[in-house]
């Protein structure tokens, strides 16, 4: 036998009673309420909506956190939800209901895992832990009986055919329900399909908004719609393009109303820039138009001029900074002194430093240690694809094997790893051992690895964290 533990009889009762679809909906308004999350994990599971459909007007709590189960959106389940939400709807009164939101975003996974095993404990109510409510919509202006949140993504021009589903429903049913929308990713849509949507839903409500593979002309539609999030927290711009056009004489407007809706953003906590081409040279026009300062900070293979850089490490938005991010952006031709002096100014804050890729050499290596050891908050750094000698690498882990809150560390391989292009495995085999050694004086780690450049053959990077992961070409043959 396995280990996996028998199945207890609350779940062979649950199995037996579900296969009686007419009995287990007969029988709701008698179920100890303690059953409830299990049945409704078993049903949701087996994708069993009728009995789904009388168990959402029948939930004995505030808050039905869905989207914890939900893994692949299935249409037909999906639709015996909101069938049972209409029901609540319709009737107005239900003797056993609570529910007021329906929260389909993928999160509360506790409430299920704990409720699980609330057998041991006899369901009785006082047992069970009720489902954490969601946050309280951040739109207190809406009053309606009930609210769904959610989370959407436009691929291209096309919805999924549960988004689909999901917006037709909430249009018939505004009077009574409010869809609150959290997270809105928009990737290379047209126009017309993003300001559509943002008409369909409460803008207001939108606290994480992606907006990936655009081109700049075409997002200044929509820069009008960011203004109104005010309560946005999290606002990712990633790959934006550039069109070599007769519009490009009206680039520097459409650039002014984006950043002039900056200021309009009050909550605005986290900033993510990636492949942005009209950064360069403005960072310093992009921060001062901030409320408050930054808690997430991510520039992201975008060019960074020595003026960017410099103002980075002066700036107040940082002032609070628990996580940068400067992977990709070139700072070889950077003052080495500059990144010093900004870790300088994070090491109280600052929890994870990612500067992957970003073409370091050893200058810029000992610039920045005596900082680096002072944040003493930091659980993450990420060096890997930099260009780092062997003394150096081992200068920097004499240093870091001192900081103790470190769970996660991603360091480069040394230069004396490579000939020219070629990556010498053998010697990548035997100097990350004794590089590991380093952190085991002082402390035994818990996720490090060493990684080298992609492969010049096979485009893949060599790994060591514990023992070694060749690239593809080192099995050929």
């Amino acid at each position: 036998m396995g280990s996996r533990a028998p199945p207890t009889l609350l779940q062979l009762a649950l199995e037996r009673l579900l296969r009686e679809e007419a009995l287990v909906i007969s029988a709701l308004e008698d179920l100890p309420v303690g059953m409830f999350p299990e049945m409704f994990k078993k049903a949701f599971n087996d994708r069993l909506s009728n009995i789904l459909r009388a168990m959402v007007p029948a939930w004995p709590f505030p808050c039905l956190p869905a989207g914890g189960l939900i893994y692949n959106p299935h249409l037909e389940t999906l639709k015996g939800l909101l069938d049972g939400l209409d029901v609540l709807i319709t009737e107005k009164v239900h003797p056993r209901s609570k529910l007021r939101v329906l929260d389909l975003i993928n999160v509360n996974l506790d409430f299920w895992s704990l409720n699980a095993g609330s057998h041991k404990s006899g369901c009785s109510p006082q047992s069970m832990r009720q489902p954490q409510s969601v946050e309280m919509c951040p739109n207190s202006v809406q009053k309606k009986p009930f609210t769904v949140v959610t989370e959407l993504e436009i691929t291209k021009a096309s919805f999924t055919e549960c988004d689909i589903y999901l917006l037709q429903w909430a249009k018939r049913q505004k009077a009574s329900v409010h869809l609150c929308c959290r997270k809105l990713h928009i990737w290379d849509a047209p126009v017309f399909t993003a300001t559509q949507l943002f008409n369909m839903v409460d803008v207001g409500c939108i606290q994480e908004l992606r907006l990936s593979q655009w081109c700049l002309q075409y997002m200044a539609h929509i820069f009008p719609y960011l203004g109104q999030m005010r309560h946005l927290r999290t606002l990712i711009l990633e790959i934006i393009r550039q069109l070599f056009t007769s519009d490009a004489a009206a680039e520097p407007e459409w650039i002014s109303l984006l950043l002039s809706q900056f200021s309009k953003l009050p909550c605005l906590q986290n900033l993510c820039v990636n492949d942005v081409y009209f950064l360069t040279g403005c960072l310093e026009e992009w921060l001062r138009c901030l409320n408050n300062p930054l808690v997430t900070l991510s520039i992201t293979y975008c060019r960074l001029s020595q003026s960017d850089l410099r103002y980075l490490s002066q700036c107040l938005v940082i002032c609070e900074l628990k996580h940068l991010n400067l992977s990709g952006v070139e700072l070889s031709n950077s003052c080495p002194k500059l990144l010093g002096v900004l870790l300088e100014r994070l090491k109280s804050t600052l929890q994870t430093l990612e500067l992957e890729q970003c073409n370091l050499k050893d200058p810029h290596f000992n610039a920045i240690l005596p900082a680096l050891t002072q944040c003493s908050q930091l659980t993450k750094i990420n060096f890997y694809r930099n260009d780092i000698s062997l003394l150096v690498l081992k200068n920097l882990l004499h240093h870091t094997a001192k900081m103790r809150r470190l769970t996660q560390e991603l360091y480069p391989a040394p230069l004396e790893c490579y000939d020219y292009f070629t990556i010498l495995r053998d010697k990548f085999i035997q100097l990350c051992p004794e590089l590991l050694d380093i952190l085991r004086v002082e402390r035994q780690p818990r996720k490090v690895s060493f990684a080298t450049r992609a492969c010049f053959v096979c485009f893949k990077s060599c790994f060591y964290d514990h023992k070694a992961r060749l690239c593809l070409c080192s099995y050929a043959g």
